[in-house]
């Protein structure tokens, strides 16, 4: 099962580096690690495919009041506010609450800050969100963020382009090889349940 310091450990590995034994001990790799690794995350989080792992849906929460005056709302293009998730890393699809994410077109919105506006009372939001428990990584996407970690941390560990470069072409082939898994896996036909169902569950 992965963890934190093992996905670190990880990384360093491929570099040559030493390992650590915590994030918070110090020395040059683990201080390296906790500059890196969370937005190492978020961005392959963001970049990548809509992970299964990473799948979400919640019903927004509307902004009423003074509170949902200001921006596009105020100019009469949308007819409703939102705030959007905390753990929002990208947008799927806007949907209303009975439809699932493969059913009916997809609702048109525009962000905002922390706001989301749309026409949709209620909307439910379908996204990625931030993962931050190793555990629930599928093994190649925990491969697929250590060599996008090693090809971070090279530079300050080891001021080796070479190894920097390197670094990221293995990064490039393991997240095609973690998408293509991900998408393998995916589950469609009559036994599908939406983000939605899911969530309600």
């Amino acid at each position: 099962m992965a963890s934190t310091v093992s996905i670190c450990n990880l990384a360093l590995g491929h570099l040559g580096a030493d390992k650590i034994d915590a994030l918070s001990e110090a020395s040059s790799e683990a201080r390296a690690c906790n500059r890196f690794y969370g937005q190492t995350l978020d961005a392959l989080l963001a970049a990548g495919p809509p992970w299964r792992f990473a799948r979400h849906a919640v019903v927004l929460a509307e902004v009423t009041g003074t509170a949902a005056t200001g921006g596009a709302i105020s100019r009469g293009r949308w007819a409703h506010a939102y705030v959007l998730p905390a753990d929002l890393i990208r947008v799927r699809e806007l949907r209303p609450p009975d439809g699932a994410i493969s059913d009916e077109s997809p609702q048109p919105y525009e962000l905002a800050g922390d706001r989301l506006y749309a026409d949709l009372s209620p909307a439910v939001l379908h996204y990625i969100r931030r993962v931050d428990d190793p555990s629930k990584f599928p093994p190649l996407f925990v491969e697929a963020l250590s060599w996008h970690l090693a090809a971070r941390l090279a530079m300050p560990l080891t001021r080796d382009a070479g190894q920097r470069q390197g670094a990221f072409q293995m990064a490039l082939q393991t997240q095609a090889a973690a998408a293509a898994a991900d998408a393998n896996d995916e589950r469609v036909g009559s036994g599908f349940i939406s983000d939605y169902e899911r969530v309600r569950q």
